[in-house]
């Protein structure tokens, strides 16, 4: 019995680990987990630094030789840095409007991490959500609106936009409600 719940504890992990939660191909996206299956979190302290991936799921081609990824964000935040996972990387954009080209192809599988991000969550009360809209690039090799992946023979191709009702991703504060000063006569008027 317990070598079967042992087994049972190792298959839900690894199951989980393989949980993309976007179920379209050529889908574009932020994630806040390697495995693409985490895009919204809570309870970001004010002042955290957070981590989030641009992450190409579900590829239907075997090899990415650059792509064009915009994004804007709302809320209060700064971008600290991009790194990028293909090691040959020539980016010819700017933070929120990515052109970039691989000097080396890298090879695809259900989730590849393209980029990590880092910020830092600048809200002081952690009330207000961070959220993230990506499109294409200005200017872009397709269509503004969509991200854009370079393919083996210099092909082209528009990349569908992993979104959570209306936004591609978003972190939310741990909010405290603030306190107010008031005296027990105030509080005592409202009853009366």
């Amino acid at each position: 019995m317990k070598k079967l719940l042992i087994l049972l504890c190792v298959m839900l992990v690894a199951s989980s680990s393989f949980a993309i939660i976007e179920p379209d191909d050529n889908m574009m996206g932020f994630y806040f987990d390697q495995d693409a299956d985490t895009p919204i979190i809570y309870d970001i302290p004010a002042f955290s630094v957070v981590t989030m991936y641009l992450t190409l799921v579900n590829p239907t081609f075997n090899y990415l030789y650059g792509f064009e990824a915009g994004f804007d964000m709302s809320g209060e935040a700064m971008a600290l840095s991009v790194i990028y996972t293909n090691p040959h990387v020539i980016d010819i954009g700017e933070m929120g409007n990515h052109i970039v080209g691989f000097g080396e192809p890298t090879p695809m599988q259900a989730a590849n991490i393209l980029s990590t991000y880092t910020f830092l969550y600048s809200d002081a009360d952690a009330c207000d959500p961070v959220e993230f809209f990506m499109h294409g690039t200005i200017p872009s090799s397709l269509d503004p609106a969509y991200p854009t992946v370079l393919l083996e023979g210099d092909e082209l191709m528009s990349m569908g936009v992993s979104d959570w009702y209306g936004v591609t991703s978003a972190f939310y504060g741990d909010c405290v409600v603030p306190t107010t000063e008031t005296s027990l006569g105030s509080i005592k008027s409202l009853y009366r």
